[in-house]
């Protein structure tokens, strides 16, 4: 009788195991990308005493998300950047985080590392900057993904820019 009595809980562990591992399963990762139009209205830039060229820089970014197809629940996301960057000469390493808003009312809040490189063209800097994102919590349609990938920037005028950016996109519960 005990070898059965094991036999049958064994079962229902395994059958248990089943059920919960369907549930918490995430889904097969799928490629997303789009490009975003971003203004920077407010940035703050403190000199690093006895050290020339070396600021530490805080701003503010805003940016409107534009996407179609497999993502195209990111068109029209709206996001907000709050970043620091330490810039020697206007290149060094970028580091921040990222508040959307999209369409659906569902929000996401990101983590985003990367480095900017600046150099001199016509006697003026030009930058660009590439990177690495993943998102760290979300609410609605957001809340049960995972989303990472990488990212490039470019400067339109001198407080524009514009992004691209790739990654993958998982969906699935996080229990």
């Amino acid at each position: 009788m005990l070898p059965t009595c094991t036999i049958s809980i064994a079962a229902m562990t395994l059958g248990a195991a089943l059920v919960l591992g369907t549930e918490v399963r995430a889904g097969e990762p799928i490629q997303v990308g789009g490009k975003m139009t971003c203004k920077t209205p407010e940035q703050h830039s403190i000199p690093v005493e006895g050290d020339p060229g070396h600021v530490l820089v805080v701003q503010i970014e805003t940016c409107v998300g534009s996407a179609s197809g497999e993502s195209a629940r990111f068109d029209g996301g709206q996001q907000r950047w709050f970043e620091v960057d330490d810039l020697v000469k206007g290149s060094g390493m970028i580091h921040g985080y990222e508040l959307a808003k999209y369409k659906d009312g569902s929000t996401g809040i990101t983590s985003y590392a990367g480095a900017q490189v600046t150099t001199m063209i016509n006697g003026k800097p030009d930058w660009t900057a590439l990177g690495t994102f993943e998102q760290t919590s979300g609410t609605g349609s957001m809340a049960n993904i995972q989303l990472r990938g990488t990212w490039t920037a470019k400067p339109t005028s001198e407080t524009e820019f514009v992004m691209d950016w790739v990654g993958t996109m998982t969906e699935g519960s996080k229990q």
